[in-house]
């Protein structure tokens, strides 16, 4: 219970003396501290003394001490503002009250408890932190500048405001919105004074901001301020030039694309205007026989077996080299497996001395017209099955000494377990021994091939020097395969003019049937000729016999001349060699007849079928098969080639869409 105002104990009780300060702080708070919100703080503080009047007080060092125990700022950094007293050491209290206390161990006791004015506390001025830096930074340049040599400052990028800021920051944002207002102006075509919009008022080029009088800028005078007038004329002058003609080149751009539209619209109509009546009618009968004449290649029965082209669907080759269950047997002739060949006999005058003046020898030159076109020979597969000990024995005169891989191919044969299929690609410059079912040999670079891997190959039996033999434009090239004399494996072997180079591959013989054909790759231009013999320029390999023989006899061609009958391209002695068409002959590099086969035997009425789900009961070799006796593309999952065979229900066929349409779609 509150007492009167007293220094005195009552009644001689024991008491107790506190004072209690209410104190609020102004200031920054630590980052330690644990008043983190509230600011007014209610302290309470042992009595200090009594001095001469008797009056108690409290030190200011105690109310600061306890401040730094909350606040977490030492007590040095901090600082009373106005005491009751106006002293800046003692605290004296406005009034006194005597608290009446509860009995402990049976005896009362009282507290005596003063209170002072409210007071404010901050952090000594000395310790403020000034948020523009230490200052003086002003000074410090001037001063740099007026020693020896030195020159007056321009750069005050480094000082800051009171805010604390760098002054280039706050430039740099002056800078870019004037920009932009500009920039609005130019955008709705109002015009902009460009030599006024370069000038500052610190007369230092980009500065924006004030610079004290001492500095450069502010040091012009009005002779300089002319010179830097014209320099910045200069400059604005020099961006309009450069404007202006990058504007006449985009304009003379836009001109040139329109008067080249505007030609191609011209040339089309001059074209147009050429094809009489006559002249369409003549196009669409031509047009029409054509397709006639290519419907009747295609209801013609298929005896002879051939390799499919591999660049339309590398995946999808059939197996027409297969000696077939039938029997049936195929002539020795040329098919391109990948990219483009071209096909002429080669004139007497041109062929060796030893095979000069014989009309039996069949030797065609042949030349590449794509990247790495392979082209293989086909033989007479009921001959290879009558004889399949019987070793084969190719010749190859290299015309051009560059790139080539020449070799041998295997088929699959009966067996089940045979399935894997030769697969060349002139795009991806796939050829002849770059799998595992191909053997091949370049003698440009000392190389033999097989499995995609390639080993160093070519030096002469029997010789001394073990050096690899590099062949040359002119260099007969032989190439012979075989069955080894226990019958275990399959020999690949070469000769160069004569000389024997070794076996080349040993193949593990799988089956009795013997599947390999001659085969060669050559890069664009390449060109090579095959004798096929019956003479040879070198004796044949042991074992061996010519191409010739294992091809189909007089009488079996004059049979199928019957069925097929095209004309054979005449050759001349002393005419130069002509190029054959790629329609004639049956060893000329035509479009794959398997393809054509395909789409005579696989015959499917597309209307006959009502939903996606009919053609996917047809199976995916099936649905494959049907695609490709189309001409449309027949890749991805069953799904994906039944929804694309039903989307052509009901069009014609100049309409399918250019998307589904394959390499070999005919219209």
């Amino acid at each position: 219970m509150a007492a009167s105002c007293t220094t005195e104990p009552c009644c001689g009780l024991p008491h107790s003396e506190y004072h209690e300060l209410l104190v609020t702080y102004e200031g920054p708070l630590h980052p330690a501290s644990k008043h983190s919100r509230n600011k007014t703080l209610c302290i309470r503080l042992p009595h200090s003394g009594v001095d001469e009047t008797s009056t108690p007080y409290v030190s200011e060092q105690h109310v600061l001490a306890s401040l730094s125990e909350r606040l977490g700022w030492p007590a040095s950094m901090l600082c009373i503002d106005g005491s009751s007293s106006g002293s800046s050491s003692i605290l004296f209290p406005t009034q006194s009250f005597l608290l009446s206390g509860e009995e402990e161990n049976n005896v009362a006791s009282t507290t005596l408890m003063h209170q002072h004015h409210p007071l404010t506390a901050k952090i000594h001025p000395r310790h403020t932190l000034i948020r523009g830096g230490k200052g003086g930074f002003g000074t410090l340049l001037k001063g740099q500048s007026k020693q020896a040599g030195a020159k007056t400052t321009l750069d005050f990028g480094a000082c800051r405001d009171l805010s604390g800021r760098r002054l280039r920051h706050v430039n740099d944002e002056v800078k870019l919105r004037k920009w932009r207002e500009l920039q609005q102006k130019r955008e709705k075509g109002e015009e902009v004074d460009e030599l006024a919009a370069l000038k500052t008022e610190s007369g230092i080029r980009n500065w924006h901001l004030m610079v004290p009088s001492w500095s450069d800028g502010a040091a012009f005078t009005n002779k300089g301020k002319r010179k830097h007038e014209r320099q910045l004329e200069r400059e604005v002058r020099s961006w309009q030039s450069k404007e202006e003609r990058a504007n006449r080149q985009k304009e003379e751009k836009k001109m040139e694309q329109e008067w080249a539209v505007m030609e191609y619209v011209r040339r089309g109509e001059v074209e147009s205007a050429r094809v009489s009546a006559d002249n369409m009618k003549e196009g669409i009968l031509a047009h029409l026989k054509k397709r006639k004449l290519e419907k009747q290649e295609i209801s013609q029965p298929i005896t002879a077996a051939g390799l499919v082209s591999t660049d339309a669907n590398n995946s999808e080759i059939e197996q027409d080299l297969i000696m077939d269950k039938d029997g049936n047997s195929s002539a020795s002739s040329l098919i391109t497996l990948s990219g483009e060949m071209s096909v002429v006999d080669v004139p007497h005058s041109e062929q060796t001395t030893k095979l000069q003046g014989r009309n039996d020898v069949k030797q065609i030159r042949i030349q590449s017209e794509s990247d790495f076109a392979t082209v293989g020979v086909l033989l007479d597969a009921a001959k290879l099955k009558e004889t399949p000990n019987q070793g084969i024995h190719i010749e190859y005169t290299i015309q051009t000494a560059g790139l080539a891989q020449i070799g041998w191919i295997r088929v699959p044969t009966t067996s089940k377990d045979d399935v894997e299929i030769f697969l060349p690609n002139s795009d991806t410059g796939d050829g002849v021994g770059d799998d595992n079912v191909s053997f091949g040999y370049d003698g440009s670079r000392k190389l033999k091939f097989n499995g995609g891997t390639d080993t160093a190959y070519g030096s002469v039996q029997g010789s001394k020097e073990k050096e690899l033999v590099e062949w040359n434009a002119g260099d007969i090239l032989a190439s012979w395969c075989r069955r080894s004399t226990d019958g275990n494996t399959i020999e690949i072997g070469y000769l160069l003019n004569g000389n024997d180079l070794g076996v080349a591959f040993s193949i593990a013989a799988g089956s009795n049937d013997f599947g390999y054909y001659p085969a060669l790759s050559l890069n664009l231009g390449e060109v090579v000729d095959i004798n096929l013999g019956p003479e040879f320029s070198h004796d044949v390999k042991e074992g061996c016999v010519g191409v010739s023989h294992l091809s189909k006899t007089s009488s079996d061609e004059s049979h199928e001349e019957g069925v097929s009958s095209k004309p054979e391209a005449k050759s001349y002695d002393d005419a130069p060699p002509q190029k054959r068409p790629r329609d004639e002959d049956s060893m000329t590099m035509s479009r794959p007849a398997s393809a054509n086969a395909t789409a005579a035997i696989d015959t499917f009425d597309l209307n006959n079928c009502s939903s996606v789900q009919e053609l996917l009961k047809l199976g995916s070799d099936r649905l494959k098969s049907i695609l490709l006796s189309m001409g449309i593309k027949c890749g991805g999952t069953p799904e994906q080639r039944a929804d694309r065979l039903f989307s052509l229900k009901g069009l014609r066929r100049e309409d399918y869409p250019q998307k589904v349409r394959g390499k070999n779609f005919i219209l």
